[in-house]
């Protein structure tokens, strides 16, 4: 009884859920999750929370299945799942950062440290502009973007080495002006 990929009927689909039956379950969870995990992505921009908000959907549809009544479409019941707990997470999220805010005073050291952070930000960024265009872009691939020496290399086509190197060069130039190192290391 292999359908994947196909859509199964909303009677179908609650039937099985009810008897847990792993070939519907697995059905759902081959023909949606991806699907799924994009549209969670869309919403909270997270992918490792995006995963989470997938997960515990279908952990909810094992456990709760024989309680469960799909009516309509099934995807957009799941992506309506799926939508409504991302806003939920996204809520808690905003009431996370709510509390925050209202915990926080202002006081004189962290107006001098936030000055102090901006003005060593703007020094940064210039001397990034200094850099020579294929450096810049593999220092900011590797330092803002994130991305591992290896997926640069494979992201521009050039080898491994190129990037080490590239790197170094950066932070060579970074460290002689920020921090007046001598150029003879």
């Amino acid at each position: 009884m292999t359908w994947y990929g196909t859509e199964i009927s909303a009677a179908t689909a609650t039937e099985g859920l009810r008897d847990r039956n792993m070939e519907v379950f697995k059905h759902l969870y081959l023909t949606y999750s991806e699907d799924l995990f994009l549209l969670a992505y869309r919403w909270v921009k997270d992918e490792s929370l995006a995963k989470d908000l997938v997960h515990n959907l279908f952990v909810h549809l094992w456990e709760k299945g024989s309680t469960l009544t799909i009516t309509g479409n099934v995807r957009h019941y799941l992506f309506r799942a799926v939508t409504n707990r991302a806003i939920n997470e996204l809520k808690r999220q905003s009431r996370h950062i709510s509390e925050d805010i209202l915990q926080w005073q202002a006081d004189p050291a962290s107006l001098y440290e936030t000055a102090d952070y901006l003005l060593l930000q703007k020094e940064m960024v210039q001397l990034v502009q200094g850099l020579a265009p294929r450096c810049k872009e593999i220092l900011l691939l590797s330092r803002v973007h994130g991305l591992e020496p290896l997926e640069i290399a494979e992201k521009l086509n050039i080898t491994l080495n190129t990037v080490y190197y590239q790197l170094s060069v950066a932070l060579k130039h970074l460290r002689l002006h920020l921090l007046g190192e001598k150029k003879d290391r």
